[in-house]
């Protein structure tokens, strides 16, 4: 890996993260959260508890997406460093 597909591994990363933040902002403030606690399995309501969970998972999804636009398998570990990213913008 070069270091120019390292910066922007990092700085898709970023972008990730601060639209997987926003995506969980936005399932709070129109009460898709709420929802999940209350009328989901399980398994979806342990996770709709958990924000950590939440921002894993949008991440993952966005990740897919990018993945599937750029053709670039080294995008597969960048949930890996947006989850905590997001974790600390929604905070």
């Amino acid at each position: 890996m070069t270091k120019v597909e390292l910066f922007w591994m990092l700085c898709t990363a970023g972008y990730v993260s601060l639209l997987a933040a926003f995506c969980v902002l936005l399932a709070y403030k129109l009460g898709i959260v709420e929802w999940l606690q209350t009328h989901g399995s399980k398994k979806v309501s342990e996770m709709a508890h958990c924000d950590f969970c939440m921002c894993w998972w949008v991440s993952v999804v966005i990740t897919a997406a990018v993945m599937v636009i750029m053709a670039d398998p080294l995008m597969v570990f960048v949930p890996f460093i947006a989850t905590p990213m997001a974790r600390h913008w929604m905070s």
